[in-house]
């Protein structure tokens, strides 16, 4: 796995870099929700995992080490970053009154998984 870089601007027109976050997507159903469901550290280096896609329910194991951990954790915050925001959005223009809305429900735990 590689890290995007991009090239960017500070205020004085100083090219600097960042690190973009990556994408991780299902081999399966090509789904940008997957997540590490296990993980156990091997030794010092290596890590094995467990990446499961909520969508499909295509599991596979890997072993990674730490440049790829690192990198399958900025894409999985990323992930969950634009689902809160997507989520904020919709209850922005969701019509339904409740006494807590759906993305601080979200946020702290307290909305129910749907079935399926």
């Amino acid at each position: 796995m590689a890290v995007d870089m991009c090239r960017m601007t500070n205020g004085m027109d100083k090219p600097i870099q960042r690190i973009s976050a990556p994408n991780i997507f299902c081999r399966a159903c090509a789904s940008p929700l997957v997540q590490a469901a296990d993980w156990e550290q091997e030794d010092e280096a290596l890590w094995s995992i467990r990446l499961w896609c909520p969508e499909c329910g295509f599991e596979q194991a890997a072993t990674l080490d730490r440049p790829q951990l690192l990198y399958l954790s900025l894409a999985t915050e990323e992930g969950f970053g634009w689902m809160l925001q997507a989520l904020s959005e919709l209850n922005a223009i969701s019509a339904a009154p409740s006494g807590l809305d759906f993305a601080h429900r979200v946020e702290t735990d307290r909305i129910q998984p749907a079935g399926r």
